[in-house]
Protein backbone atom coordinates (compact mmCIF):
# COMPACT_ATOMS: atom_id res chain seq x y z
CA UNK A 1 0.00 0.00 0.00
CA UNK A 2 1.40 3.66 -1.11
CA UNK A 3 1.40 5.37 2.00
CA UNK A 4 -0.31 8.51 1.93
CA UNK A 5 1.07 12.15 2.08
CA UNK A 6 -0.02 14.72 4.51
CA UNK A 7 0.30 18.19 4.84
CA UNK A 8 2.42 18.66 8.17
CA UNK A 9 4.22 21.15 10.19
CA UNK A 10 5.43 20.61 14.04
CA UNK A 11 4.26 23.81 16.84
CA UNK A 12 3.51 24.79 20.34
CA UNK A 13 -0.28 24.74 20.67
CA UNK A 14 -1.87 27.65 22.71
CA UNK A 15 -3.88 27.62 26.17
CA UNK A 16 -7.52 28.86 26.30
CA UNK A 17 -6.20 32.30 27.87
CA UNK A 18 -3.45 32.26 25.85
CA UNK A 19 -5.91 32.55 22.66
CA UNK A 20 -8.25 34.76 24.03
CA UNK A 21 -5.74 37.48 24.06
CA UNK A 22 -5.23 36.62 20.73
CA UNK A 23 -8.60 36.24 19.71
CA UNK A 24 -9.35 39.84 21.13
CA UNK A 25 -6.41 41.31 19.10
CA UNK A 26 -7.96 40.08 15.96
CA UNK A 27 -11.29 41.65 17.27
CA UNK A 28 -9.23 45.10 17.95
CA UNK A 29 -8.18 44.35 14.16
CA UNK A 30 -11.47 44.32 12.86
CA UNK A 31 -12.62 47.41 14.53
CA UNK A 32 -10.24 49.44 13.36
CA UNK A 33 -11.72 47.99 9.75
CA UNK A 34 -8.78 45.27 9.15
CA UNK A 35 -10.67 42.62 6.44
CA UNK A 36 -8.79 39.58 5.09
CA UNK A 37 -8.54 36.08 6.08
CA UNK A 38 -8.53 35.68 9.78
CA UNK A 39 -7.05 32.80 11.54
CA UNK A 40 -9.45 30.53 13.31
CA UNK A 41 -9.59 30.25 16.82
CA UNK A 42 -8.87 26.57 17.28
CA UNK A 43 -5.89 26.81 14.31
CA UNK A 44 -3.67 29.81 16.48
CA UNK A 45 -0.48 28.17 16.98
CA UNK A 46 3.21 28.51 16.78
CA UNK A 47 5.07 26.75 13.97
CA UNK A 48 8.51 25.74 15.05
CA UNK A 49 9.03 24.08 11.62
CA UNK A 50 6.73 23.78 8.65
CA UNK A 51 7.37 20.18 6.13
CA UNK A 52 4.45 20.55 4.17
CA UNK A 53 3.30 17.31 2.15
CA UNK A 54 5.10 14.06 3.02
CA UNK A 55 5.04 10.39 3.90
CA UNK A 56 7.82 11.08 6.52
CA UNK A 57 5.77 10.47 9.50
CA UNK A 58 7.61 8.19 11.71
CA UNK A 59 11.12 9.77 10.64
CA UNK A 60 9.49 13.45 12.23
CA UNK A 61 8.21 11.83 15.37
CA UNK A 62 11.83 9.97 15.86
CA UNK A 63 13.13 13.64 15.33
CA UNK A 64 10.36 14.81 17.83
CA UNK A 65 10.72 12.71 20.30
CA UNK A 66 14.95 13.49 20.46
CA UNK A 67 13.61 16.89 21.49
CA UNK A 68 14.43 17.69 25.46
CA UNK A 69 13.74 20.86 27.03
CA UNK A 70 12.69 22.56 30.55
CA UNK A 71 9.18 23.79 30.46
CA UNK A 72 9.36 27.63 29.94
CA UNK A 73 6.93 30.66 29.58
CA UNK A 74 6.15 32.24 27.02
CA UNK A 75 3.65 35.72 26.50
CA UNK A 76 2.19 37.25 23.95
CA UNK A 77 4.55 40.60 22.71
CA UNK A 78 3.66 43.16 20.23
CA UNK A 79 1.80 42.77 16.52
CA UNK A 80 4.21 42.69 13.34
CA UNK A 81 3.81 42.18 9.72
CA UNK A 82 5.23 40.14 6.99
CA UNK A 83 5.10 42.46 4.10
CA UNK A 84 5.54 40.24 1.03
CA UNK A 85 3.45 38.62 -1.19
CA UNK A 86 1.76 36.50 1.41
CA UNK A 87 0.99 39.62 3.27
CA UNK A 88 0.34 38.49 7.57
CA UNK A 89 -0.51 40.40 10.64
CA UNK A 90 0.99 38.47 13.66
CA UNK A 91 1.81 38.48 16.93
CA UNK A 92 5.22 38.46 18.72
CA UNK A 93 6.16 36.12 21.38
CA UNK A 94 8.02 37.06 24.28
CA UNK A 95 10.31 34.49 25.38
CA UNK A 96 11.55 34.24 21.68
CA UNK A 97 15.49 33.02 22.71
CA UNK A 98 13.96 29.52 24.16
CA UNK A 99 11.82 28.69 21.18
CA UNK A 100 14.12 29.60 18.62
CA UNK A 101 16.48 27.46 20.32
CA UNK A 102 13.82 24.79 19.99
CA UNK A 103 13.06 25.16 16.32
CA UNK A 104 16.94 25.23 15.45
CA UNK A 105 17.29 21.82 17.34
CA UNK A 106 14.55 20.18 15.68
CA UNK A 107 15.13 21.60 12.15
CA UNK A 108 18.91 19.99 13.01
CA UNK A 109 17.00 16.61 13.68
CA UNK A 110 14.45 16.94 10.88
CA UNK A 111 17.64 17.58 8.71
CA UNK A 112 19.34 14.06 10.34
CA UNK A 113 16.33 12.06 9.54
CA UNK A 114 16.15 13.33 5.75
CA UNK A 115 13.23 14.83 6.46
CA UNK A 116 12.54 18.25 4.80
CA UNK A 117 10.98 21.00 5.68
CA UNK A 118 11.25 24.98 4.46
CA UNK A 119 14.34 26.24 5.78
CA UNK A 120 13.62 30.00 5.82
CA UNK A 121 14.77 31.86 9.14
CA UNK A 122 13.16 30.88 12.15
CA UNK A 123 10.93 33.93 13.51
CA UNK A 124 8.60 33.06 16.38
CA UNK A 125 5.27 34.60 15.88
CA UNK A 126 1.73 33.46 15.49
CA UNK A 127 -0.12 34.56 12.53
CA UNK A 128 -3.37 36.09 13.47
CA UNK A 129 -4.45 37.40 9.79
CA UNK A 130 -3.86 36.68 6.08
CA UNK A 131 -3.95 38.80 3.08
CA UNK A 132 -5.13 42.03 5.40
CA UNK A 133 -6.74 45.26 3.84
CA UNK A 134 -4.17 47.20 5.72
CA UNK A 135 -0.77 46.60 7.14
CA UNK A 136 -1.40 48.49 11.05
CA UNK A 137 0.86 47.19 14.05
CA UNK A 138 -0.22 50.13 16.79
CA UNK A 139 -3.36 47.80 18.24
CA UNK A 140 -2.39 46.69 21.84
CA UNK A 141 -2.11 43.12 21.93
CA UNK A 142 -3.56 41.89 26.07
CA UNK A 143 -0.62 39.94 27.80
CA UNK A 144 -1.52 36.51 28.52
CA UNK A 145 1.20 34.25 29.31
CA UNK A 146 1.29 29.87 29.47
CA UNK A 147 3.94 27.21 29.87
CA UNK A 148 5.62 25.50 27.30
CA UNK A 149 5.92 21.98 28.16
CA UNK A 150 5.52 20.19 24.91
CA UNK A 151 5.72 20.32 20.58
CA UNK A 152 3.11 18.75 18.69
CA UNK A 153 3.31 17.11 15.39
CA UNK A 154 -0.07 19.04 13.44
CA UNK A 155 -1.43 17.60 9.71
CA UNK A 156 -3.14 20.36 7.75
CA UNK A 157 -6.23 19.36 5.58
CA UNK A 158 -8.99 21.13 3.98
CA UNK A 159 -12.58 19.71 5.17
CA UNK A 160 -15.56 21.16 3.78
CA UNK A 161 -14.28 24.29 2.30
CA UNK A 162 -12.90 24.91 6.47
CA UNK A 163 -9.20 24.87 6.88
CA UNK A 164 -8.49 22.25 10.05
CA UNK A 165 -5.33 21.24 12.15
CA UNK A 166 -5.28 18.25 13.93
CA UNK A 167 -2.58 17.01 16.34
CA UNK A 168 -1.56 13.34 15.31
Amino acid sequence: MTPRFQRIFIAVRFTPEFCDALQETQQRLQQRGVRGTYCSRQNLHLTLAFVGETTQIDAIRAAVSRIQFTPFDIATSKLGVFGNSSKVIWAGIEGEQLVESIANQLRAELEANGVKFDSRPFKAHVSLLRQPSLLITNVEVPRATMTVTHISIMKSERINGQLIYTEI
